[in-house]
């Protein structure tokens, strides 16, 4: 839909009061003396009737002047008034508040001219914004009623009530029209989506004065109507920037990000001279002697240099102004000390200054770190500290071999002897005593017994009962490994199988005693659970009668008494 006013206006608008000055002289010496007026007109041979049409003729522009004069005076008016539920700008980061402290309401005049005065009543207007693309911006009190809008050129709207309350924090619109504007509107009658994206993406983008929703990106779409639009975008710390976008079958995008930074400028000065400086995370050299240029806004500034604290400064940027600060560093930090895990006692050349985290006040230098808690191996360690980084963390290691221990293991024996068993065992100061029940597995080959007349009995033997006690200490290799050397006895018996029918038991219950040397190895997977593996070896002490005889003719049996095994161990350990 396309909505034109005539631009010509009314005739004084055209003419001026100037040219229409001849006529009315002529029009005030006709009627000033009507009879000598139509005497003149006979001597000139006007017929009467003509005369009277002359009359007539004069009262007609008497009456279009009339017009003309009074249009003159009443050019301006409100074509549309109503409250924008969706604009939340009077309630927002830019809200104004009147001189009680309440939010003014906005109301945001469209109009492409610029000059007009506008008038609320003894409440006054609280500030008039004229920058605005197509619009003048009214921050007015609320509960107002009226409004009288004046402009030199285009006439006055006196006393225009509103057709609603104006409320406090809300944002209106009010279209207003005159004789010398010419709105090029569009044609609702074809959609087209516009594609918007802007850059930076926290900018604010106005299209004919109205306020569009960005996302996080920057991006919107919005279902627009053919024409053309005026847009401004607005972003802190940057230059707004105004301009046109058509909407049509072939134009449908609006990109801007070309936005130009507002800039000051920045000077540092620093000791020692070789420090580092960086804006904003970024490096800008040495200590600058030429000023650098920053967007306005604030910056973060951190000064660095090896073995000296690191400082940092926030500093404003105006516009058109160079800000100077001078930065001195210091070797004397204050250092922070935290240990893994929580609650560690930090000694700092053997003084004592807290339980981590802590702190301290030290200048750059050589020190020795001790940190101790219970149940963690103490650690020690000398360290060159710098003022430049003043944070020092040391992890502890968690001690797994306790001192005073109580351990029970399932065993498997391989060697010699093959058996499967338990121990159970601890450490009192390192010092260590255990004790082993092993069941053996496997049996003898058949032996025969026979005596005087007497047929020989077939018998076999199978190691019942295998018991061995130890003691060692312990030797922790690092928080998880520990070596226990260990010596002791065993005490073998076995069990005796004769054959069917047999009515004696020559060996039953044989026996033997072993002295054993042996090495522990354990090694603790998690807290509370460990592997061992413990090489031993053995030699007969002493032998039954029946063990005796059995050894001289099983040499299988003779090395469940002596010789290499392996005992392997899965342990937990309290």
């Amino acid at each position: 839909m396309l909505r034109i006013r005539p631009l010509g206006g009314s005739l004084l608008e055209r003419h001026g009061i100037e040219g229409f000055t001849p006529f009315l002289s002529a029009l005030y010496k006709e009627f000033q003396n009507p009879q000598q007026s139509h005497k003149r007109d006979k001597e000139k041979n006007i017929p009467t009737n003509m005369h009277r049409l002359k009359y007539k003729y004069i009262l007609s522009l008497l009456f279009l002047l009339f017009i003309s004069v009074r249009s003159y005076a009443q050019d301006i008016s409100v074509t549309e008034f109503y409250l924008d539920e969706k604009d939340l700008t009077a309630n927002g980061r830019h809200a104004v508040e009147d001189q009680n402290g309440d939010k003014c309401a906005l109301i945001r005049v469209q109009t492409t001219q610029k000059g007009f005065s506008f008038d609320v009543g003894s409440a006054g207007i609280t500030k008039v914004e004229d920058d605005h693309v197509g619009e003048v911006w009214l921050w007015v009190p609320f509960g107002i009623r009226h409004i009288s809008i004046r402009h030199q050129q285009l006439g006055s709207l006196p006393n225009y009530d509103f057709p609603i309350a104006i409320q406090k924090a809300r944002t209106y619109i009010m279209k207003i029209t005159h004789d010398q504007v010419f709105v090029t509107n569009y044609d609702d009658t074809k959609k087209q989506k516009l594609t918007i994206r802007i850059t930076p993406a926290n900018a604010s983008l106005f299209l004919n004065g109205m306020s569009v929703d960005l996302d996080s990106r920057g991006e919107a779409v919005r279902e627009m109507a053919h024409g053309q639009f005026t847009y401004k975008v607005e972003a802190k710390g940057y230059y707004p920037k105004e301009g046109q976008v058509t909407v049509n079958e072939k134009e449908h995008s609006l990109i801007v990000n070309d936005l130009n930074p507002i800039k000051g400028k920045l000077s540092v000065h620093v000791n020692p001279y070789s420090a580092e400086v960086s804006v904003d995370g970024r490096s800008i050299g040495r200590s600058t002697l030429e000023p650098v240029e920053l967007q306005i806004g604030q910056h973060e500034v951190k000064v660095s240099s090896n073995g000296y604290r690191t400082e940092s400064r926030t500093v404003t940027i105006k516009e058109n102004q160079t800000t100077d600060i001078n930065v001195s560093l210091s070797q004397v930090a204050n250092y922070k000390f935290t240990a893994t895990p929580y609650g560690a006692n930090i000694y700092v050349n053997k003084e004592h200054i807290g339980t981590a985290p802590c702190s301290k006040e030290l200048t750059t230098g050589t020190y020795t770190i001790k940190a101790t808690k219970a149940g963690y191996k103490d650690y020690v360690k000398s360290m060159q500290l710098s003022s430049s980084n003043p944070n020092v963390n040391v992890v502890l290691s968690k001690i797994y071999n306790y001192k005073n221990e109580f351990y029970i293991e399932g065993n498997v024996r391989a060697g010699s002897l093959i058996a499967m068993g338990a121990t159970i065992g601890g450490y009192i100061s390192n010092v260590n005593v255990e004790a082993s029940y092993l069941y053996g597995v496997g049996k003898s080959e058949t032996i025969y017994w026979s005596g005087n007349n007497t047929q020989p009995l077939a018998s076999n033997y199978a190691p019942a009962m295998n018991v061995s006690g130890k003691v060692g200490y312990g030797f922790p290799i690092s928080t998880r490994f520990r070596l226990t050397p260990q010596v002791g006895v065993n005490f073998l018996k076995l069990k005796e199988t004769m054959e069917s029918g047999a009515s004696v038991t020559p060996a039953d219950g044989a026996y033997a005693a072993s002295g054993l040397v042996s090495l522990r190895f354990s090694a603790a997977i998690v807290d509370h659970f460990a592997v061992s593996l413990s090489p031993e070896y053995s030699f007969c002490l002493m032998k039954s009668d029946g063990y005796s005889a059995l050894s001289e003719v099983s040499p299988k049996i003779k090395k469940w008494s002596e010789g290499f095994n392996v005992k392997l161990g899965i342990t937990a350990f309290f």
